[in-house]
This record gives structure tokens, C-alpha cells and sequence, in this order.
């Protein structure tokens, strides 16, 4: 989609954007890549001149969040009441408000983490306008909620190729492609990344949240033993991440201090979207060894700042490793992970990693300007993009 800018270089909507109107429908507005994504793309409507509304039962964002959107013209339509305490009344408004409040005209009707109040949405939609389900993980199985939604929606998004795979294979008939989630809201300039020290430490950071499928405190107990000898022989591990009820948070750090890991391990807990670069800045290897992932932004954003990554196949993870020699992603197996990690480490060594060969391969398939373009053409123009071969 092309785009015109006035003198100042600021975005003109054309006429592909003109009096547009996009409905997002988003169940409870999620935290983590949904967040970040979300926030992202309504970002880059607003910037071209679309109308947005976004329906949703409830919200897991902060209130500046919320107001930081409206104060650039998103307009929310939530429950007046918080979803966790009061989930029946939420549901019951939504039934009984939304029919009045669903504008009568749009280009799209774009669906996020699938739910019955989309499908509440998809029958109350504007006649003629498709609308768009977009899965992160997996194909839901036919029968579950998340099934029954997908297979309502007219048409179908895969957060990655595995997913867009898994969904057509249960939807055949379906027209189905994939886009992987906006990373930032500008093309990120190359990095500048100093020639590393062979003799110093490793600095390894893990950055999700802190929960069971992804095996942080797994990594932390690893530790001593994997920074023994070899190329990881001292190195530091850096975790960062929410944890939602605080209990694997507390247990690591009770780990590391009776262990006296202190010099070695820290836990560091949540993080701010402004606090990720520097995060990045100090560190030479960001790990992900999890069970279950959509494609993680983290992975991405790494890249794009010239950290190699050590992964797991989880998800749509394994292509992130797919002609790029700067990264490794290994199977499931714990065994697998610490050699791909240990591996990362010796070629880091021998000045194997080249940081901009890596954001390179990062920015022209994940970046800014290849994935907005391709989210415009989704939400804007759906019919054509999803009757594209």
C-alpha cells in the first residue's frame, strides 16, 4: 500500500484510507505480545487516518495505557465494571449495549485472542464486511470456544507460517494467511554493537514472563553447571519478566540467595516497553527455552538489535532460525537447548556472529516496514488481501 507524506514528512492517508474504519475486537485486552501488538497497530491506523474502535469485556492494560490511546483518537467500548470481579454483568452488557453501539459502516472487523463476545461481534458486524480471526499459538481444536470462533469468522490470520499451516489444514476451505505481530512503530536502524572481549564473561538474559511453560527457573537452577567450563565458563544470567502471582518470582530469587549465586544470576522481575533497549545493550545472547509460543516479540526485537538468540522450537519459533546463521533454535528437549546455548557461546568466541548481518535478516522479514504494510492491506482492504494467492 502506498503512502504519501506533506513536506514535514508526515503520513497522508490516501484515498486507500480516507473515511476508513477498522472494529478490533480483542475479548480482554491481553498483556505481553497481544499488548505490545495491539498497541502497535492501533498506532498505525490512527496515524493514517483511520477511525478505530475497539470492543472488548474487559482490560488487563493500565489506565494510562488505555487514555494514552485515546488521546490519539482510538475509541474504547468496554464494560463500566472490571471483568475479574464482575464477569456476568460484563457478559450481560455486552449482549445488551454493543448491538447500539457496532458502527454501521467499516472496512474490517479484526479479531484477537478468540472468545464468544467476537462472535457476538461478527453477527452484529456491517453487512458485506469480513471479518478477520487471528490466532497466536495453535489451530484451536473445533469443538472449544476459541474453535467455535474461528470457524464463525470469515477469514483467518496465523501469527506465523506453522500456525497459518495448522489452521488450513483444519479449515481447508478457509482463506487463511499469516503476519507475524508489529515489533515497533518505525524501521530500527541498524545497530552499533562493539567488538566483544573473548576474555570477559557472557551476559545471557532470558525476557518473558515468568511462567511454567517456559522454563525460566529450570534455566536458573541449570545455571552454575552450565557456566562451569567451556565458553559460558562465568557467565552472568539476567531474568527478567512479570510473573502473574509472584510465587516462581520469589522461588528464584530464594534459589540464587541460598545458593549464593548473586554474582552470577539476577532476578530482576518485570520490565517497562522503555527499558527493553537498554536491556538489550548489555547483553550477548537472549535465551527463550519454552514449551508453548506464538512467535515471540522478544526473539524478534533481539534481533533487531544485533543479540544473537538461542530458542526453542516452540510455535512458530523454528522459523526465526530459517537461513539465519545467527541464531539457534533447538527442539524441545532440555538437553538439546543447553547445547544450542553452549554452541551460541563458542561462536560468539570466535567472532562467528555478525550483528547487523542478523538485524538485516531480522528487519526484512519482522520489521516495520514489511509488517505494516502488510497490516494495512489486512484491515483495510481484507477482501483483496485474502483473495491474494
Amino acid at each position: 500500500m502506498e503512502k504519501a507524506h506533506n513536506s514535514n514528512g508526515v503520513t497522508q492517508p490516501l484515498a486507500a484510507t480516507q473515511n476508513a474504519r477498522v472494529i478490533v475486537g480483542a475479548t480482554v485486552l491481553g498483556l505481553g505480545g497481544i499488548r505490545t501488538h495491539l498497541i502497535l497497530l492501533l498506532k498505525l491506523l490512527r496515524r493514517h487516518g483511520v477511525e478505530v474502535v475497539v470492543f472488548a469485556t474487559g482490560a488487563d492494560w493500565d489506565a494510562e495505557a488505555i487514555a494514552s490511546m485515546e488521546r490519539i483518537g482510538v475509541i474504547f467500548k468496554l464494560p463500566p465494571v472490571p471483568i475479574r470481579k464482575y464477569r456476568k454483568l460484563s457478559a450481560i452488557y455486552c449482549v445488551l449495549a454493543w448491538p447500539f453501539m457496532v458502527p454501521r459502516r467499516a472496512n474490517s472487523l479484526y479479531c484477537i485472542a478468540p472468545g464468544y463476545s467476537q462472535l457476538l461481534l461478527h453477527w452484529l458486524k456491517p453487512a458485506g464486511v469480513l471479518s478477520i480471526n487471528h490466532e497466536i499459538v495453535e489451530a484451536p481444536p473445533l469443538r472449544s470456544r476459541p474453535g467455535r470462533c474461528a470457524s464463525a469468522l470469515d477469514v483467518s490470520l496465523g501469527n506465523s507460517r506453522k500456525v497459518s499451516q495448522m489452521m488450513q489444514a483444519t479449515w481447508p476451505d478457509k482463506s487463511i494467511k499469516d503476519i507475524p505481530f508489529l515489533t515497533s512503530d518505525a524501521a530500527t536502524p541498524r545497530p552499533a554493537r562493539g567488538v566483544r572481549e573473548l576474555d570477559q564473561p557472557l551476559r545471557v538474559a532470558y525476557l518473558g514472563r515468568l511462567v511454567e511453560h517456559k522454563r525460566p527457573d529450570q534455566l536458573v537452577q541449570r545455571w552454575p553447571e552450565l557456566t562451569r567450563s567451556g565458553a559460558l565458563r562465568g557467565g552472568r544470567l539476567d531474568v527478567y519478566g512479570f510473573d502473574p502471582d509472584g510465587k516462581m518470582l520469589r522461588d528464584m530469587q530464594d534459589f540464587v540467595r541460598r545458593s549464593k549465586l548473586d554474582d552470577q544470576v539476577r532476578i530482576c522481575g518485570g520490565y517497562g516497553p522503555e527499558e527493553l533497549s537498554g536491556i538489550l545493550a548489555g547483553a550477548d545472547i537472549v535465551v527463550l527455552p519454552s514449551l508453548m509460543e506464538g512467535l515471540p516479540l522478544v526473539l524478534v526485537e533481539a534481533m533487531l538489535a544485533g543479540v544473537p538468540i538461542v530458542a526453542t522450537a516452540a510455535g512458530g519459533t523454528e522459523e526465526l532460525g530459517i537461513a539465519n546463521p545467527d541464531a539457534i533454535i533447538t527442539s524441545l528437549d532440555w538437553s538439546d537447548f543447553e547445547a544450542g546455548l553452549i554452541a551460541m557461546a563458542g561462536k560468539i568466541r570466535s567472532g562467528a556472529i555478525d550483528p547487523t548481518r542478523l538485524h538485516d535478516w531480522a528487519e526484512s522479514r519482522y520489521g516495520y516496514e514489511s509488517v505494516s504494510q502488510k497490516w494495512l492491506a489486512c484491515v483495510l482492504q481484507p477482501k483483496e488481501f485474502f483473495n491474494r494467492s
